[in-house]
């Protein structure tokens, strides 16, 4: 809850027409002050003001990736409620409004021309579209049985962190399904391919970072649910990546990994690492076609304490 000082210097953050379009921008997704000027039309230095002052009204968050600066919602305090409320209550034909959603789909469409070269300069191809939905269906179906429901329900997965984020594939499939996603990848290529995945999805509960398989820079037991959606196979120390996996998730958590059959990691292998760093209840799936497994694991609950 806030005090009477702390709502009133929020309702200021809040209540300037360009601050709310710079808020309302965000809610697609991670942005940097360039594209944000590209949006508002307004100045650069009129703009970082503005997300200067958002980001110390703990409205956004800012991360630099190398020369860029990203700054994206955030979505990790209680005023959270407060801003999509105001947020909701904008007209959707506000000329603002309607100007800056034409503006941004623009940026989007040059992203995504971007990450459609990259992808073809390292030769990576998408995975084919049934064994993606195969995959899709299993991830969510072995999700809702390990938490005990039917089927997977908003933020149920909890601080989810994408290791080897890649063409941000898991972003896509579960992102929507938790309260704050933390994406790596220590490929700059790849970190914009991802971002450009999580802006076209509207994923504003996603940020994309650099990030060293082997040495995350979170603290132990930091995340609820890990993913590693086509790492091990190209990781080279995989035994090594999968401990890391299993430092930084949480008592009770869950670690997905999705591989294809053609990526040389064993499955049995695969199991004797994850029971080794001490997670439990291995399940694991294969697509109907076979070019695919998903290996779901928990981290055993901590012991109670009387």
């Amino acid at each position: 809850m806030e005090d009477t000082e702390q709502l009133a210097t929020l309702l200021r953050a809040i209540g300037d027409p360009s601050r709310l379009r710079l808020l309302h921008a965000l809610e697609q997704g991670e942005l940097t002050v360039s594209e944000m000027t590209e949006v508002t039309g307004l100045s650069q230095p009129r703009v970082s003001r503005h997300l200067k002052l958002l980001c110390d009204a703990r409205l956004l968050r800012r991360a630099r990736d190398q020369n860029e600066v990203y700054y994206r919602a955030n979505t990790d305090e209680e005023r959270r409620t407060l801003v999509e409320q105001t947020l909701d209550a904008l007209s959707p034909e506000d000329p603002y409004v309607t100007q800056d959603e034409s503006r941004l789909r623009i940026i989007l469409d040059k992203r995504r021309t971007r990450a459609a070269e990259l992808l073809a300069e390292l030769g990576i191809k998408p995975m084919d579209s049934q064994t993606a939905d195969d995959v899709a269906a299993m991830v969510k179906s072995l999700f809702g049985a390990s938490l005990g429901v039917a089927a997977l329900t908003d933020t149920s997965l909890g601080r989810l962190l994408d290791i080897g984020t890649g063409t941000g594939t898991m972003l896509h499939m579960l992102a929507p399904f938790a309260e704050h996603v933390v994406a790596v990848d220590h490929s700059r290529d790849m970190r914009l391919v991802a971002r450009t995945s999580a802006l076209a999805d509207g994923l504003a509960n996603c940020t994309v970072q650099d990030g060293d398989m082997f040495a995350l820079s979170f603290a132990d037991s930091a995340f609820d649910t890990i993913t590693m959606d086509r790492v091990l196979g190209v990781a080279g120390r995989a035994r090594e990546a999968v401990a890391e996996a299993g430092r930084v998730l949480r008592p009770g958590g869950r670690l997905l990994i999705v591989e294809t059959s053609l990526s040389g990691v064993d499955e049995r292998i695969l199991v004797g690492w994850l029971r080794t760093i001490g997670l439990t209840g291995v399940e694991i799936r294969r697509s109907t076609d076979g070019l695919a497994f998903i290996a779901l694991a928990k981290s055993p609950e901590a012991p109670q304490t009387n």
